[in-house]
């Protein structure tokens, strides 16, 4: 117990910082983003144990616990499902991205198919019930197949 207690004594800006550090690899390991709210806490609590301020090793462990529930909650709260919304937000893959889009057909339809134009291209595109869309009609592009949009009218 008193080596417990002397190790505690040592406690100071350095300690926390590298005990961030080892969270923070943890948290790679892992990848859940949990661990990232406790290095957190664990590296503010760092500034709390400088020197200067002559802090106690309880008061900084208080500090510590008192940092993590909060951060923890908000993390989860609101961090968590932005980066899931992340995950999904098409940044790197252009037909992700075009779904929800408006394109316009560029010539009638015959049996559900034709062209459309998707900002300064033209695709190969079906309609979702069959329709044959007019030329110059606006419509929405509501899945991609391959290099095939499928398109439904927008006011549906």
């Amino acid at each position: 117990m008193d080596i417990l207690l002397s190790v505690f004594d040592r406690m100071n800006m350095w300690a926390w910082w590298a005990i961030a550090g080892l969270i923070l690899i943890a948290e790679l390991l892992t990848g859940t983003t949990y661990l990232l709210w406790p290095a957190a806490a664990a590296f503010l609590t760092g500034f709390v144990a400088m020197e200067m301020f002559g802090v106690s090793w309880p008061i900084q462990l208080a500090v510590f616990a008192l940092l993590t529930v909060p951060l923890l909650w908000i993390g989860d709260r609101w961090v968590r499902p932005a980066l899931r919304l992340g995950i999904n937000s098409g940044l790197n893959d252009r037909s992700m991205r075009m779904v929800g889009q408006r394109v316009t057909v560029v010539a009638d339809f015959s049996a559900g198919r034709g062209r459309v134009r998707y900002g300064d291209s033209e695709w190969a595109a079906e309609t979702v019930d069959g329709s044959d869309p007019d030329a110059g009609e606006t419509w929405t592009v509501t899945e991609v197949r391959g290099v095939v949009l499928i398109i439904a009218s927008h006011t549906n």
